[in-house]
């Protein structure tokens, strides 16, 4: 198989870098294309910011990460944070789609719509939106203004979905050679890499419990924190197949010829 086109869909900017920025990097390095799509404005995710501050900061933040991480475009759909599961899922589903069909994308990965116990809403509508997008792309009757517009019909034969509590991952990557520049993209969220220690210490206060690495760490120096939970999390996926770092996903690919060309299947998911 010949390089491919990746379509990465998510609800806030730095959902990809977290779950997937060192299989991204890989692909990139593979000689993938890469389109990274942004969901929402990610206006909701700060203790110190404005809305108009936050939306700024985020999208100069993720076209920082993803030149990090290689990626060749960041699209941002602009919907209100927090607010994904109001909009109609035809809605978002058609958006995904005309971008498919654009980009012409092999590859899908987002976040997993039947994972369990995902609290936020704008990821599950996202996964599901996504995911659908992915199914219909190569239907004619779904949107057939999209090829009187020029844009072509396609269909996405693989799908890798991340989720915070995954069930049925049977695909570990290893970055190894990748996570350092994991870290270093993640760490262009200022925004959100801070959100993130703010958080920990306010669940720390709730639970009546110290961890003096959080606590007596400058929220300028979110690094150290960062590197600390990213390390510790690769590594723990790692473990189960002897692996320094790596990340996991549910894999779906060609699954309807796996009864006759089990060889060809295996060589086209080639990590």
């Amino acid at each position: 198989m010949g390089a491919k086109t990746v379509i990465c869909v998510v609800a806030h900017a730095d959902d990809l870098t977290f779950a997937a920025g060192g299989t991204v990097i890989r692909f990139v390095e593979k000689g993938y294309r890469v389109y990274q799509v942004v969901a929402t404005d990610n206006g909701k995710g700060s203790h110190e910011l404005s809305t108009a501050e936050l939306v700024r900061a985020n999208q100069e933040e993720a076209k920082k990460a993803a030149v990090i991480m290689g990626i060749d475009d960041v699209i941002f759909l602009g919907y209100k944070d927090g607010e994904l599961g109001d909009v109609p899922s035809s809605k978002l589903r058609e958006k995904i789609m005309q971008i498919i069909r654009y980009v012409q994308a092999d590859v899908l990965m987002t976040w997993d719509p039947f994972a369990p116990y995902e609290p936020h809403p704008d990821h599950r509508a996202v996964g599901m939106a996504a995911m659908e997008a992915a199914k219909f792309a190569a239907l004619p009757l779904f949107h057939p203004e999209h090829v009187d517009d020029g844009l072509e019909l396609h269909y996405v034969g693989e799908r890798y979905y991340f989720a915070k509590h995954p069930v049925d991952a049977d695909k570990i990557v290893d970055i190894a050679g990748q996570i350092d520049r994991k870290i270093d993209a993640l760490c262009q969220h200022e925004s959100q890499m801070k959100f993130l220690m703010d958080g920990l210490r306010m669940e720390m206060a709730a639970a009546g419990i110290s961890v003096p690495m959080i606590e007596g760490l400058p929220r300028n120096e979110y690094r150290t924190l960062v590197e600390a939970v990213v390390r510790g999390y690769a590594s723990q996926i790692g473990r189960t197949l002897k692996l320094t770092y790596a990340e996991r996903f549910r894999y779906e690919g060609f699954y309807r010829l796996q009864f006759f060309a089990e060889e060809d299947l295996k060589r086209v998911a080639d990590f």
